[in-house]
């Protein structure tokens, strides 16, 4: 989420630089929200060296307490072991963690996984055949009820707004994380927390997660018993790890580190492997991937950018799912300004050396509306599945008026009902 008052001016290449748009140089962590572009320098925040480890626990008494984690071990650079026979690059892991990938015990435990059972729902949002595709088609924007604003948030002074929900359930409780902005503080944006017992009521909780630069867009999952979090800053797309759910958190490296600004990038576990999709100049899409998810420094995809000059969809805006074992990925559309829509595309085509995508029916699934806290534009979407016969539940945000002071972007949540 970017500054209050920023529009894109669009040229042959990138959106240039927003009024107001706060961004380090690029050797330093980037302090711009994710409404800025790449080439946004830093007028107002003082660069500092990143932390090499940053453990980020964080009270709602003191949410920019700070405290240094122990160094990660270094990864191998590949994804294959010196010692392993070597085998053709396929959809199919190479390394040590194929063995669980590719057995049939854990490909049923997953399917099992994917059911809506008992209070529990899945640890990411795949949902089984059958299931009804979260876009637009059976429902409207305007159903989405707002359930966090600026004002809900206690421990960060006065908050300009909220915005870039992620949730994450288990045992009957409902999280969510989101980025919160705070224009007068430095750092101006951590990530908050709060709960719900049904996912439609929500309480604020605390800051969980403060970096010394701006961060948002905190996608949270669960693999292997372990929760995860990317909270993007800049050019590293940063992994975090909860060392005490959901409050602890504590940076373990960086997927990637590369010579552009990576926002809202997202992670998903498919076909075997690990894929981050990110963007270039909020047109292009940038794909990498490893088969184990700790590892620093992922392989680019062999086509990097697999998608170009699409400002319409190039930027990603929401949470990766897959229905059916096919792969989907929402998208910010830009073309008219920051954060106007989502749009859905399937990706019909995924490996190391290929990629494919094209956009679905009822596509796009968010957009601007009415007069009230969604006037101007939605621009993130987080579907999670409840299980068959009862749709997605979904967490959105909205912004009423973006060169307003005043009542920023709202977080709201609409549910997706089954197709009948």
């Amino acid at each position: 989420m970017d500054w209050t008052r920023r529009r894109f001016l669009l040229s042959t290449s990138l959106i240039a630089a927003m009024t107001g748009c706060q961004q380090l140089e690029s050797d330093s962590p980037s302090t711009a929200s994710h409404r800025s572009t790449d080439s946004s320098p830093s007028a107002t925040t003082q660069s500092s060296p990143e932390p090499e480890r940053q453990s980020t626990a964080t009270q709602s008494q003191s949410p920019t307490t700070e405290t240094q984690s122990a160094e990660v071990p270094a990864r191998s650079e590949t994804d294959t072991p010196a010692d392993s026979p070597a085998r053709s690059e396929t959809d199919t892991p190479t390394d040590s963690e194929s063995t669980d990938t590719q057995s049939s015990a854990e490909s049923e435990s997953e399917t099992k996984e994917a059911l809506y059972v008992g209070e529990t729902i899945p640890t990411m949002p795949h949902a089984p055949h059958g299931a009804t595709l979260p876009t637009g088609t059976n429902f409207h924007p305007s159903d989405a009820t707002p359930v966090l604003r600026a004002s809900d948030v206690t421990d960060y002074g006065a908050v300009d707004y909220v915005a870039d929900p992620f949730m994450f359930v288990e045992e009957g409780t409902w999280h969510m994380f989101f980025e919160i902005v705070n224009e007068n503080r430095r750092p101006d944006a951590p990530i908050g927390h709060a709960t719900s017992s049904d996912g439609l009521h929500w309480t604020y909780n605390q800051v969980v997660l403060t970096k010394r630069y701006h961060t948002s867009f905190p996608l949270v999952w669960k693999y292997q018993n372990e929760y995860y979090m990317c909270p993007p800053t800049g050019k590293k797309v940063e992994l975090y790890k909860a060392q005490r759910f959901p409050t602890d958190w504590t940076h373990i490296g960086n997927a990637i580190d590369v010579e552009y600004y990576s926002h809202d990038p997202t992670f998903v576990r498919y076909k075997g492997r690990w894929w981050l999709f990110t963007e270039r100049g909020n047109e292009n899409v940038m794909v990498y991937h490893s088969t184990d998810l700790e590892r620093e420094g992922w392989i680019p995809h062999e086509g990097n950018p697999v998608v170009t000059d699409r400002l319409q969809a190039g930027r990603q805006g929401g949470r990766p799912i897959v229905v059916d074992d096919r792969l989907f990925l929402y998208f910010q559309d830009s073309v008219e300004n920051y954060g106007d829509r989502i749009r859905c595309y399937e990706v019909t085509d995924l490996s190391p050396s290929t990629y494919a995508d094209q956009e679905v029916s009822g596509s796009p699934v968010l957009h601007e509306f009415g007069s009230d806290w969604a006037n101007d534009g939605m621009h993130t979407f987080d579907p999670w599945w409840l299980g068959p016969g009862k749709g997605w539940r979904c967490a959105v945000d909205g912004v009423r008026a973006q060169e307003s002071s005043e009542d920023l972007w709202t977080i709201g949540i609409v549910d997706i009902p089954p197709s009948t």
